[in-house]
């Protein structure tokens, strides 16, 4: 699916059709989001965004056509519901959807003056949204999100460009099992029209490429700062937990404590997203001023959480049944020879893991059936107090404290054992992860 955004219009000539060109073919349209959207063809979604005072403006109510007059009769109560007003808009008939955000500045129409006191960051926050959404009804197909900043005042389009940017983060963390599902962005433009006495003018489209990290977008001090004990807090704090474990090169940990489902996952950032449009909706006066920051890194890290999951269940890591542990066979296959390090990007971590089973192959011989403390099959006593930080990531998670191992059917089976005399192991590790 294509979808495209473009600022939509309201001024003195708004009807009107201009002659535009792409790859030398023309398209007459009032707008050119619309004929990008003639010229890509196929699955193509238009998307005009309206700021909310783009209705007041006494000069294009001079053209006296259908729309304007709707505007006469309804400014009094517009504001209330500005959807019902901006339906009515002509351009809407040429796109597939439309979406309302908030203005900057003070507008007036007839004896009425509007002062209207948006945020940039609420702005940015509901395009970005609106862009997730879409892509979270197509996720798994291959989308191409197109930006026209040919109309509209800076603050919009400049909030269009930060909100394609951070929705280009979201998509590549969101897709890592098949990354043909992370959608292309472009920038889209045409020639300058206002003031410009040419008779056809030129459209634009430049591919816009952001790069992403295997980097957590929210980390230990955003968590002290939540409410703890609610759902959203958990899931952050088991995608904490999987992510340190991958970064950190500790893949018993995978297995130990598991993850949520996939679909869970969704499900929460979407009922995120839809806390925030209705908090943008409750006064289109005043914009409630959202902590953009705060709201991104949590859908960001929900969307890496769901593409690491998606890539531990094409692979089948799953959480062991404590009584068996996991074959050291199976993670020399999941993290080695056919590595998911590589999915994430992170090839270097291969030979660090590798050294470490050598390690533990190397004890197979004396090692017995029932499960006993690694430490026991080396050399050195183990430290007192099950003091385990130290040693944790130096030796991939094999600590040898807090590791169990057993023979079974001359292989190796490892598990943690986190219960005993410190009945807040448990908590330490997640703490410490």
């Amino acid at each position: 699916m294509k979808f495209i955004y473009q600022i939509g219009r309201f001024d003195r000539n708004y009807n009107e059709d201009i002659n535009f060109v792409i790859d030398g073919k023309n398209f007459k349209s009032k707008l050119s989001s619309i004929s990008l959207k003639n010229y890509l063809q196929g699955q193509t979604k238009l998307i005009l965004i309206y700021p909310v005072s783009i209705v007041y403006n006494e000069i294009a109510l001079n053209n006296n056509d259908e729309f304007s007059k709707i505007i006469s009769q309804k400014i009094g109560n517009y504001l209330e519901n500005p959807k019902e007003v901006l339906k009515e808009h002509p351009h809407n008939k040429y796109a597939d959807d439309f979406l309302v955000i908030h203005s900057i500045g003070e507008y007036k129409l007839f004896d009425i003056k509007e002062k209207f006191e948006g945020t940039y960051d609420d702005i940015v926050l509901a395009i970005f949204c609106d862009m997730v959404e879409r892509l979270l009804e197509k996720k798994n197909e291959e989308n191409e999100f197109y930006i026209d900043i040919s109309s509209g005042h800076n603050i919009y389009v400049s909030a269009m460009l930060e909100a394609i940017r951070h929705f280009s983060v979201f998509s590549k963390l969101l897709n890592w099992q098949n990354k043909s599902f992370r959608p292309k962005v472009y920038i889209v433009f045409s020639d300058p029209i206002l003031g410009s006495s040419a008779k056809e003018f030129k459209i634009y489209i430049k591919e816009l490429k952001f790069k992403v990290f295997f980097s957590s977008p929210i980390g230990k001090y955003d968590m002290d700062m939540m409410e703890k004990e609610n759902e959203l807090y958990k899931l952050l704090e088991n995608f904490l937990i999987l992510y340190s474990a991958i970064k950190n090169n500790t893949p018993l940990v995978l297995y130990h404590f598991g993850y949520d489902e996939y679909d869970k996952i969704i499900a929460s950032i979407r009922k995120i997203i839809e806390e925030i449009k209705n908090k943008l909706s409750e006064n289109w006066k005043k914009s409630p001023s959202l902590s953009k920051d705060n709201y991104l890194k949590i859908i960001l890290s929900l969307g890496f959480y769901a593409g690491i999951v998606e890539v531990l269940e094409s692979n089948n890591i799953r959480e062991y049944n404590f009584q068996e542990g996991v074959a050291l066979d199976e993670i020399k296959e999941k993290f080695l020879s056919k590595s998911i390090y590589k999915i994430f990007n992170l090839d270097s971590l291969v030979p660090i893991l590798e050294y470490e089973i050598k390690s533990q192959d190397g004890k197979s011989r004396i090692i017995k059936e029932e499960w006993k403390k690694l430490g026991k099959y080396y050399d050195y006593p183990q430290s007192k107090g099950g003091n385990f930080e130290r040693h944790f990531i130096a030796h991939s998670g094999f600590e040898r404290n807090i590791t169990e191992v057993r023979k079974k059917d001359n292989k190796l089976y490892f598990r943690y054992q986190l219960n005993g005399k410190r009945k807040d192991l448990i908590s330490v590790l997640k703490n410490y992860l």
